[in-house]
Formats: structure tokens, C-alpha cells, sequence
């Protein structure tokens, strides 16, 4: 015999051996459990608890054997809603300050850039000595300016970083 009937013949042997067999290996569960799946077909006839999973008491305090701690519950009814509402204001201004001073920043290092090619421009094209001496000068201002934006950039990320800590300890108080 060549090899294709060979293997027609091995697989109907393997489908008559396999195929009696099909409801013993059929998932029991999924015949016996009935789901109702969010419709009403009569009243349920469980005989388990009213509110097994859905009961508002459970939001609050949830099983302390399933509880992780990057878990999110149902608080109602804390108290410091203002001092939290105030502390997202801070973080949002904060981060305003954050992009206002790198808009800055990224403004001095372009009027840098420009003001080093006037430089150059003017030292190849040879130009006065007063020309000179203007354009090294707007270049000192430049990085005097360029300096004072970067530390006023590292104070506002630490007022930002400041702001975030705050508010992460008010929400874990709650």
C-alpha cells in the first residue's frame, strides 16, 4: 500500500475509536450550569444568598484575602474632598508651570542658535569689531537667560513633584 492510504486508514481507525468516546470528554459544567446571562426567565431558583457579589456593603471593606493594593474601591463618604479637589488643582497648575518653563527654555536655546549664526555670518563675511562685540554679548545674555530658565525649570519640577506626593498621601488617607 502507498503512503495516502496508508494514512486515510489511520485517520478513520482514529475517528472510530475517537468518536464514542466524545461524551465522555464533554465538559460536564458547561451542560449542568445554566447561565441566566443578564435576562429574566422567572424568579431565581438559587437558594444562595440575596446579594452574593452585587451588596454595596461589600464595596467599602472588600475580602481581605483578595485585596491587592493597586486596587481601586467605592469610597463614598470621605472627608477631605476639598483638600483633594485643591491638591489636583496644584498638580495641574504645576505641570502648567513645568510646560510653560520648557516652552521657555526651548525659546532661549533657538535664539541662541541664532544669534551664534549671525556670529558666524558676520565673522566670515568680516564685519566690524563693534558688530562683533554686540553679537558676543547677545550670546552672554543668551546663556545668562538660558541658565536662569533651567533653574527656574528644575524648581517647578520640584514644586510638580511636591504636588504629586502631597496628593498620593490624602488619597491614601481616605
Amino acid at each position: 500500500m502507498n503512503r495516502s492510504k496508508v494514512l486515510v486508514l489511520g485517520g478513520l481507525l482514529t475517528a472510530a475509536l475517537i468518536a464514542p468516546a466524545m461524551p465522555a470528554l464533554a465538559d460536564k459544567e458547561h451542560f449542568e450550569h445554566h447561565e441566566n446571562n443578564g435576562k429574566h426567565k422567572g424568579w431565581e431558583k438559587s437558594t444562595g444568598k440575596k446579594f452574593d457579589e452585587h451588596d454595596r456593603r461589600n464595596y467599602r471593606h472588600p475580602d481581605p484575602r483578595f485585596s491587592h493594593r493597586d486596587n481601586h474601591y467605592d469610597y463614598r463618604g470621605h472627608h477631605n474632598k476639598a483638600e483633594i479637589h485643591q491638591d489636583f488643582k496644584d498638580v495641574r497648575s504645576a505641570r502648567k508651570e513645568v510646560s510653560d518653563s520648557r516652552t521657555e527654555l526651548r525659546k532661549d536655546y533657538t535664539e541662541l542658535r541664532n544669534d551664534r549664526m549671525e556670529l558666524r555670518r558676520d565673522l566670515r563675511n568680516g564685519a566690524s569689531k563693534g558688530e562683533i562685540l554686540k553679537d558676543r554679548q547677545e550670546i552672554r545674555s543668551d546663556l545668562k537667560e538660558i541658565h536662569g530658565d533651567r533653574v527656574d525649570l528644575r524648581n517647578d519640577q520640584s514644586k510638580l513633584d511636591s504636588a504629586r506626593r502631597e496628593l498620593r498621601g490624602d488619597l491614601r488617607k481616605r
